[in-house]
């Protein structure tokens, strides 16, 4: 067993493709065929296998696939190390976040970190809260946006985020310069299922309650056109709203609802590091992070 062949597993099950995992890797896919059935022979079980939907992952594969992950990961961190002792900064970063991160606040701090460290990539992954947890946990991803960061060795705040009511411009309450929630009581609401969870899990909201999720929806332009034809209304972050968004309005909340977004990594390594302090200063620099979670931020830099 070799790390290619461990590479050759975890870009199989991340592309679900022969092909497209020798693209990533730099093969050829009979040399990704070749290298997994070594891998196998020489562990003497199957770890994938051809179903209905495509490459599937057997269970033992499974428990392989975590330790393979682990491994690479480690040999990533050794690699970062021994390269900043050779006064380099080099790697790859896996970078997730949920989709409703500001544009704004996700180039900004892609860019900035790309003009300090030029040679480390930077992949982007986006997914739901819950995901991001566990694509941490399990190695996938490097580095995350989360809400609770205490389940993590390493974090630093990244944003504070104001919940915003968005409506019609032809919406009863669309002149109104702050909205309550009683206000809403009868109102349809259309929203990410993955965000209403997260906004009626704050602490703030133990003791009200929003109103009932009529339309679970992914999509932010399909949110924004089922508000804009006054079919419901949302509740999201206001750093989402953009200036050339037709036809919606975006009112606080009374009195204000906050979401504070964190950046976090289940392994320290120089990169995770270096990114969690761009990340950060950024942040601080450009208005989304206030003073006083700025000095709860920790000093990854050395």
């Amino acid at each position: 067993m070799n790390l290619n062949q461990l590479e050759v597993l975890v870009a199989i099950v991340a592309t679900g493709s022969l092909t497209e995992a020798g693209e990533r890797i730099g093969l050829t896919q009979s040399a990704v065929s070749y290298s997994l059935s070594k891998l196998e022979a020489e562990l003497g079980v199957q770890l994938l296998e051809r179903g209905r939907l495509g490459i599937e992952i057997t269970p033992i594969g499974e428990d392989v696939l975590i330790h393979a992950r682990a491994i690479l990961a480690q040999v990533e961190v050794i690699r970062q190390k021994t390269g900043r002792a050779r006064g380099l900064a080099i790697g790859k970063l896996r970078f997730g976040c949920v989709p409703h991160v500001s544009p704004r606040l996700l180039t900004g701090i892609l860019r900035s970190f790309q003009t300090d460290y030029p040679d480390i990539d930077i992949v982007v992954f986006e997914g739901k809260p819950i995901e991001l947890i566990s694509w941490l946990r399990e190695g996938i991803v490097d580095v995350a946006t989360v809400i609770l960061p205490e389940q993590f060795p390493a974090s630093t705040p990244l944003a504070r985020d104001q919940v915003h009511v968005i409506v019609s411009a032809r919406h009863r309450l669309a002149a109104q310069q702050r909205i309550t929630l009683a206000q809403l009581d009868k109102e349809s609401l259309i929203a990410p299922q993955e965000q209403y969870e997260m906004i009626t899990a704050l602490p703030q909201m133990q003791a009200v309650s929003l109103p009932r999720l009529r339309y679970a929806v992914s999509g932010y332009q399909t949110i924004f056109a089922m508000v804009r034809e006054n079919m419901g209304i949302s509740l999201m972050p206001g750093k989402v709203l953009t200036p050339d968004i037709d036809g919606i309005v975006g009112i606080p909340l009374s009195p204000t609802l906050s979401v504070d977004i964190h950046i976090a990594a289940n392994m320290a390594s120089p990169a995770t590091d270096a990114f969690l302090a761009c990340a950060s200063r950024w942040s601080l620099e450009h208005g989304f992070l206030p003073t006083e979670m700025a000095d709860l931020a920790t000093d990854y830099t050395d």
